[in-house]
């Protein structure tokens, strides 16, 4: 075992159960169970890998006590029925076959978007039947985990659902003995965890998740939260620590924080929480968390279990990597937050990943035999995420590969995103993929070389994956190409210099990050974008909420729904609902996204049968997950 990690792998008494290790993977909703709610051969392989990876406890997210009422808990399981427990049972065999305890959180539904007016939240308005129910629904949920052989359930106390809303004084103005003192609106949570002892005693371990401070004007502060605990800890046998409260999607990013935040959000609430003077029971703590920061926090016993779900995602295995002394393996989360963004939407998807292209399809994936039947030569033709994505998958399943790469080092335009502090997680991933590349068996790179439709034939090849990337998009506005204009990646580069008044044009991820980084140097810039400001979440809204906010604290100028029409040699002229205006500049940046390199990719296209285009030379819109996902189909195709 690996001495840097020697706290995590030190076993540990939660109830009446001994856990292998101190991690725990938090419930995540992969949206791979039946419309009905059932378990699914989707869900129990997607728990398998959880389990294989070397977690003491596998926690099942987001599991509705309710009957299925829409989006909110679809594809999820249903713990409100009896017809889930055999597949349960099933899902229970799975994680204990790896030596990992069984875990499934229990939720209620979610309580809106908007902070209730007094006396008119769903709180205030539920006579007691309506308590009882809840009461009854969760004790008889708690039930059927019990009877499919789960070790323990997480009830979801926080983030402004149900459970928390109770406590928490934003939505809590009953007058009876559920409203007002600390006491009081404890009595639900007390109620609710007699009625689940009631019908499983100490058969399941109880884990409680709640929110140490709500982060809003008004709502609750960690010295309630601290004071809670002590209430209740007799019912229960590990807390878990998060923050936050989900009233609106600008505050989402509060609770699955994106890249731009720093890592261990919550750290320091579960160490204040652990040390307070009368907690006795052990403490969870989540949030951003890694093997290398989950053993600090454990050393210095600022908790006693971290949980993490974004990490073992984008590598199932990390926890028996970090074990067995191959933390250089374990391909990095670089926070991009896809997973949420897809499953947690009005229409949800199943799960995905953008570093890691086999997450959600580990069902579809089981049966393809780890070896190609026929080992085959495979030429590829640039060193990007995707080419190098497609070199590995290609390699490990035997195949002979060349990598084409004409720059100097491996990495393509990935290498430009990734020079602010902001996006170490990137820089993180980036460097795993180019060592992981570089030091396969079965892939022989030749930088610094150009590849010709002579070279390639030189190496007589089977298969050919071209992923030469795209080409900066430069569109028809008069005096865009000026002698004061530079594109993004120079600027990201490092390679062009940047004045003092900044104009970037172009308000996606790209051109904000860039914002962000520049402003942050004392440059003043101003974002000039045609869609709206609501518009600009679309493709990545959690990530994007965090960066605009960051943007407006550090005083950046966005100008959405406007046009540009015209640039002058210190000046861009812009349209927008209230007619025209000229903004000044010393620099202009161009960020107005890619285009498929279709040149580049017609030299090449018909060199062999079997030729593979992925990455961005095929799209306009291409991201990492489009990069890395296609590269592993390629590979994975031959």
């Amino acid at each position: 075992m690996n001495s840097k990690y020697h706290s995590i792998f030190t076993p540990i008494k939660v109830g009446n159960m001994i856990v292998k290790n101190r991690i725990e993977t938090s419930p995540a909703a992969p949206r791979l169970a039946s419309a009905e709610g059932l378990v699914t051969p989707e869900l129990i392989e997607w728990t398998r890998a959880l389990a294989q990876g070397g977690a003491g406890i596998v926690t099942v997210g987001i599991s509705m006590v309710t009957p299925p009422f829409g989006h909110m808990n679809g594809f999820c399981l249903n713990m409100g029925d009896n017809n889930v427990v055999p597949g349960l049972a099933v899902l229970a065999d799975t994680i204990h076959r790896y030596g990992a305890k069984a875990s499934i959180e229990l939720a209620g539904f979610a309580m809106g978007h908007d902070l209730p007016e007094e006396g008119k939240s769903p709180i205030d308005m539920m006579i007691q039947e309506d308590i009882d129910g809840w009461i009854r629904m969760f004790a008889d949920a708690a039930e059927r985990a019990m009877k499919a052989g789960m070790d323990m359930i997480l009830i979801h106390g926080g983030h402004g659902i149900l459970v928390s809303n109770f406590f928490s004084p934003l939505f809590n103005h009953r007058t009876d003995k559920y409203g007002g003192s600390l006491e009081n609106r404890a009595r639900f949570v007390r109620e609710l965890l007699e009625g689940i002892r009631a019908k499983v005693g100490n058969k399941l371990a109880i884990e409680f998740r709640l929110s140490a401070e709500e982060l809003v004007p008004g709502g609750v502060e960690l010295n309630e939260t601290i004071a809670y605990i002590k209430l209740i800890q007799d019912k229960i046998d590990l807390v878990h620590i998060s923050a936050g409260v989900l009233l609106d999607d600008e505050m989402v990013p509060i609770t699955t924080q994106p890249t731009y935040l720093k890592r261990g959000y919550n750290a320091h609430y579960a160490a204040k929480i652990k040390k307070a003077e009368g907690i006795t029971i052990p403490v969870t703590t989540v949030g951003s968390i890694d093997l290398d920061l989950a053993a600090e926090i454990i050393d210095h016993g600022e908790a006693d279990i971290c949980a993490m779900i974004r990490t073992v995602i984008a590598d199932p295995q990390s926890v028996n990597k970090a074990r067995t002394g191959r933390e250089e393996e374990i391909r990095p989360c670089i926070r991009c937050v896809l997973c949420l963004n897809r499953t947690h939407g009005m229409e949800p998807l199943r799960i995905a990943c953008a570093a890691n292209p086999k997450v959600g399809r580990e069902f579809e994936l089981r049966d393809i035999p780890a070896t190609a039947e026929q080992k085959k030569k495979v030429v590829i033709v640039g060193g990007g995420p995707a080419g190098m994505e497609a070199a590995r998958t290609a390699g490990d399943r035997g195949h002979d590969v060349v990598l084409f790469e004409k720059g100097n080092c491996l990495g393509g335009t990935l290498r430009l995103a990734v020079t602010p502090d902001f996006k170490a997680d990137l820089k993180n991933y980036l460097d795993w993929a180019i060592r992981m590349t570089s030091r396969h068996p079965q892939v022989q790179i030749k930088l610094a070389t150009e590849a010709t439709p002579e070279r390639i034939l030189a190496e007589s090849p089977d298969a050919l994956i071209i992923a030469v990337g795209a080409e900066s998009n430069i569109p028809p506005i008069p005096g865009l190409n000026g002698e004061n204009s530079v594109w993004v990646g120079d600027v990201e580069a490092g390679t062009a210099e940047v004045g003092q008044e900044v104009v970037i044009a172009g308000g996606g991820l790209t051109g904000c990050e860039t914002a962000l980084n520049l402003a942050r140097k004392g440059k003043n810039v101003t974002i000039i974008e045609m869609v709206s400001e609501k518009e600009m979440h679309t493709p990545s809204p959690i990530p994007m909420t965090a960066l605009l906010q960051l943007l407006k604290k550090e005083q950046v100028a966005i100008l959405s729904e406007h046009r540009l029409t015209k640039v002058s040699e210190h000046s861009v002229l812009i349209e927008g609902a209230a007619g025209e205006k000229e903004v000044s500049f010393d620099t202009l940046i161009i960020s107005l996204g890619v285009k498929p390199n279709i040149s580049e990719v017609s030299k090449f296209a018909g060199l062999v049968d079997d030729v593979f285009c992925i990455g961005d030379c095929t799209t306009s819109s291409g991201t990492l997950y489009t990069a890395t996902t296609a590269g592993y189909n390629a590979g994975l195709d031959i």
